[in-house]
């Protein structure tokens, strides 16, 4: 068993990246632990980002997962990109006034910072 861990991890590691293989065994902690029972509490936050592209992002956790999603409220277009607690990032391009569809992360991955050019 530990050396088809071992092979799974480095499989991982080989095809992608530093910030996916993270992001993966979190999923898979996160699975172990909800085997055993454990439970994350719903939260549900939001953040205004002000500035020249300003932006509303809501997040938080329900049904043991992260959701995040953001609302450009500048008068121009915008790229975006939320890099989570794992290093991998999510990346969008809105219109004015238009919301992203909502991502989903395991729950012990968290939003961590959200860049915003216009």
């Amino acid at each position: 068993m530990k050396t088809q861990v071992f092979a799974a991890i480095a499989a991982c590691a080989l095809l992608g990246g530093c910030a996916e293989m993270a992001t993966g065994l979190a999923a898979y902690a996160d699975q172990l632990d909800a085997e055993s029972g454990a439970w994350w509490p719903d939260e549900h936050l939001s953040e205004r980002l002000d500035g020249d592209c300003p932006a509303f992002s809501e997040f938080g956790r329900v049904n043991n997962q992260t959701y995040y999603r953001v609302r450009n409220l500048a008068r121009t277009s915008a790229s975006m990109t939320m890099t989570w607690s794992t290093g991998l990032t999510s990346s969008f391009y809105l219109a004015p006034g238009e919301t992203s569809n909502f991502v989903y992360m395991t729950p012990s991955v968290t939003p961590s910072h959200l860049s915003v050019q216009c």
